[in-house]
């Protein structure tokens, strides 16, 4: 049975306890800050049995951070204080707030080396966080004993005015200490602005805007749109909004830390968000991915979008948790689609009310009988292991002929099915990056507006202690009509790399590397 299978099979708290990896402490949770050094839950008493969904509790709302009244505040404030409680009363708990944010680092690239378990950079993505997410919110709605509370989501798509760090998230247990961003904080336009949100929204394939198969023991990790920018700019926004004198290239959050590999003393930055292993240390964590839940069901619906994903790999692949009983459970894909919020899980997003959110508009029907010529992948570049760099790069290929007409079939509203690929990104775990990919535009930079030429983000989250190995993801970009008709116009493909930071300036170092950029057509 190879690995990917086994952890399939078993669930990720049982492949712990098969390595043995439960030997040694959880954490040293002594100030409810700290650095893992292996955050893998409790062993698990047996099987995990799947979750029984409680479907006497009334469906409610999940409201913007920015529409909760004051007793709304203070009952999730309350929630939190509860967690953090327990977390002192009982740290071995497997709900409490230590042990919480522990299920995130243990399920992703902070998590535990000898796994290739990784809920990052593909398909997983969307379906693990929504679990996550309610498997909190029940724990939360538990330990204050109210079956009607329901998480909150920061909806910084409604741009600007939502976009500003919520106050609410600097007071009591809601506040971070280690965190980057400051009161008053926006984030950049390039990342939740109109602009961008609208080629993320209106992205139609579904491995473009949810990510590809993942295939952890063959390193492949395909993100997608939403993955890319939104998610990650934002996680490391949060920990460095580029107001201070963070900078990008460390991951251990607390200055005067060390590890067993290598002594960290001198680093400063990346804070609680801005690193994976710590990131659901911030209470805020769980109001961001709750937007981006959110904005997986708008997407779903909008017409003309692909949709989820129908493979039955999919639909079944069974993610475990230790629920607000503290029970050993599993939820599946197919319990947290769309169709099945409602009943299942219990909420319905309630879209923000005291401002009006940006629209998204429907997707252009797909004009019948149309249908773009075979053609081979366009490679542009393909060098193993070259170096990104901190300063834009532009590679180019002469465009054939068979190119350039499904490019100009493509800009008259033939289906979008040409996509910009970059394998093989490859990052050490210490470092975040942030790369914007324009094509046709050779002088693009970090000044380039959202343009034509823009195709999109492509980001990664420092993966934290004690990861180990490079961090390897793939993007993919799918082109619009606009960029087909820029394209069609010129004799080469030409593709710019653009490295920066969070606040826009030039990153100080960078060992971002990738290893094919091709122009392919899906199917």
């Amino acid at each position: 049975m190879d690995r990917r299978r086994f952890i399939a099979t078993f669930g990720t708290g049982a492949v712990a306890a098969f390595l043995g990896l439960n030997s040694r402490p959880l954490w040293a949770q002594t100030t409810g800050h700290e650095l893992p050094v292996d955050c893998s839950p409790p062993p698990p008493p047996g099987a995990a049995k799947h979750i029984t969904f409680d479907t006497s509790i009334n469906v409610a709302p999940r409201k913007s951070i920015w529409d909760l009244d004051a007793t709304e505040v203070t009952r999730l404030q309350n929630a939190y204080q509860a967690l953090r409680n327990l977390q002192t009363t009982n740290p071995s708990d497997p709900r409490g707030w230590m042990q919480q944010a522990n299920v995130h680092c243990y399920n992703c690239s902070g998590g535990y080396d000898p796994s290739s378990y990784e809920i990052h950079g593909g398909w997983w993505f969307m379906p693990w966080h929504r679990c996550y997410l309610y498997v909190h919110e029940r724990i939360l709605a538990n330990l204050i004993g109210d079956p009607s509370f329901r998480l909150a989501y920061w909806d910084w798509d409604t741009y600007p005015t939502h976009a500003t760090f919520p106050p609410t998230f600097t007071q009591g247990s809601l506040y971070d200490q280690y965190r980057g961003t400051q009161p008053g904080d926006i984030i950049p336009p390039g990342v939740s602005g109109p602009a961008n949100m609208s080629i993320v929204m209106g992205t139609q394939g579904t491995a473009a805007y949810m990510g590809g198969v993942s295939d952890p023991p063959h390193g492949v990790f395909p993100a997608g749109a939403m993955e890319s920018n939104p998610h990650g700019p934002v996680h490391i926004w949060t920990g460095d909004s580029g107001t201070g004198a963070l900078q990008a290239g460390c991951f251990y959050p607390y200055p005067n830390q060390t590890d067993p590999v290598k002594d960290h003393s001198q680093d400063v930055g990346c804070l609680d968000m801005g690193v994976l292993a710590t990131a659901a240390q911030d209470p805020v964590f769980f109001a961001h991915h709750s937007n981006i839940d959110r904005l997986w069901d708008v997407w779903v619906n909008t017409p003309g979008s692909q949709g989820n994903y129908t493979d039955s790999s999919w639909l079944t692949q069974q993610f475990n948790f230790y629920d607000e009983n503290g029970d050993w459970v599993y939820l599946t894909v197919a319990d947290v689609l769309a169709a099945n919020e409602q009943d299942n899980l219990r909420y319905a997003y309630q879209p923000p009310q005291t401002v009006t959110p940006p629209k998204m508009a429907a997707l252009p029907p797909v004009p019948k009988g149309v249908k773009l010529k075979p053609a081979k992948p366009l490679t542009v570049a393909a060098q193993a292991a070259t170096k990104v760099g901190t300063k834009p790069k532009a590679v180019s290929v002469a465009l054939p002929a068979v190119h350039r007409s499904n490019l100009k079939m493509l800009a008259a509203g033939a289906p979008r099915l040409l996509e910009l690929h970059i394998d093989g990104l490859k990052l050490p775990p210490n470092e975040s990056a942030i790369l914007k990919v324009y094509v046709g535009n050779p002088k693009a930079n970090r000044a380039s507006a959202i343009d034509a030429s823009f195709v999109g983000t492509f980001s990664v989250v420092a993966s934290g202690s004690p990861h180990r190995h490079a961090v390897v993801r793939n993007a993919v970009f799918e082109l619009r009509p606009e960029t087909a008709a820029l394209l069609a116009k010129q004799t080469k493909l030409t593709v710019t790399l653009v490295p920066t930071r969070i606040n826009g300036s030039e990153p100080k170092v960078s060992n971002l590397t990738y290893d094919r950029i091709y122009l392919s057509q899906r199917q």
